[in-house]
């Protein structure tokens, strides 16, 4: 009985190794510049796909603490700093991975609404952090040449993001 809760543990623990590596690495890929193509000063933004795709899979609580890695490390390529990507991936992630265990289904559509719906989130609060806080007048130019379409942009990092997440959750599963 003991041998068959060490293998289980060990998938699991094989499994967040791999899932926190991937955020690691699309960490990297995110704030290295030049590594992920710019259009007309327009970045995206794939720690936010990965962190909902992870909590889609891990559910709430093991969800939230990717939302906490992945934001922390955002934070600190971030000349900002003051911990605010942190603070909102912890709740995107916390949110997504309670939705799909008590409300919706966890698949591609799912991942692409919820994707979605936390990037409109985390630019909405990014807005108001920088725009209507730090007094820059030129909040709707920068609304429609900014926030929407690196959102857009963003938004692709879902169906790679999403189908890897998955991948690795089918090779280390709990049982």
């Amino acid at each position: 009985m003991l041998a068959k809760q060490e293998f289980d543990n060990k998938n699991v623990y094989i499994r967040r190794l791999c899932l926190a590596a991937g955020l690691l690495l699309t960490a990297l890929l995110q704030n290295t510049v030049g590594l992920l193509p710019s259009f007309f000063g327009i970045r995206a933004m794939p720690l936010i796909p990965a962190v909902v795709c992870v909590a889609m899979f891990e559910r709430e609580l093991p969800g939230m603490f990717f939302g906490v890695f992945a934001g922390l490390l955002w934070d600190c390529a971030s000349p900002s700093g003051g911990n605010f990507h942190a603070a909102v991936l912890t709740v995107i992630a916390f949110t997504c991975g309670a939705l799909i265990t008590h409300i919706m289904r966890n698949n591609f559509l799912t991942a692409l609404l919820l994707c979605g719906g936390s990037l409109l989130v985390h630019e909405s609060c990014c807005f108001v952090k920088d725009m209507v806080i730090g007094g820059h007048l030129d909040a709707a130019y920068k609304i429609l040449t900014f926030y929407i379409p690196s959102g857009v942009y963003s938004l692709l990092f879902t169906v790679p993001l999403y189908f890897l997440v998955r991948a690795i959750e089918k090779r280390f599963p709990e049982r």
